[in-house]
């Protein structure tokens, strides 16, 4: 399927939505290659960012959302929890130099730590 708004979809549909497996690529080239539920990432899947990041994991709803990994530009990373697209819960954040930081209750709420 090909969108007026330059996104490509290719998997399985459901009542006219994407729902099963699939790859939705988006006008930038960003993609996401997963599952679907009603039309949204959910499930298993992983996100490709056009500049190269990368996020593999759990998704709910369209959002980051359970287990998950995520691998910055930069050698930066985060495997952890995550809740409605966010870091969230037990996780580890990696940087680049190999220092890294156990998060036990991290949470990220209007924006601060």
């Amino acid at each position: 399927m090909i969108y007026t708004d330059g996104r490509t979809y290719e998997g399985e549909w459901e009542n006219d939505l994407k729902h099963g497996v699939g790859i939705e690529v988006l006008a930038n080239t960003n993609r996401y290659e997963g599952e679907f539920l009603n039309g949204k990432p959910e499930g298993t899947g992983a996100f490709y960012w056009a500049n190269g990041e990368l996020y593999e994991g759990d998704w709910k709803n369209g959002l980051k959302h359970g287990s998950g990994m995520w691998k910055g530009t930069k050698g930066e990373s985060y495997v952890g929890e995550w809740k409605n697209g966010k870091a969230d819960g037990y996780g580890v954040h990696k940087w680049r130099n190999g220092d890294f930081f156990t998060f036990i209750n991290f949470s990220l709420k209007n924006n601060r730590r």
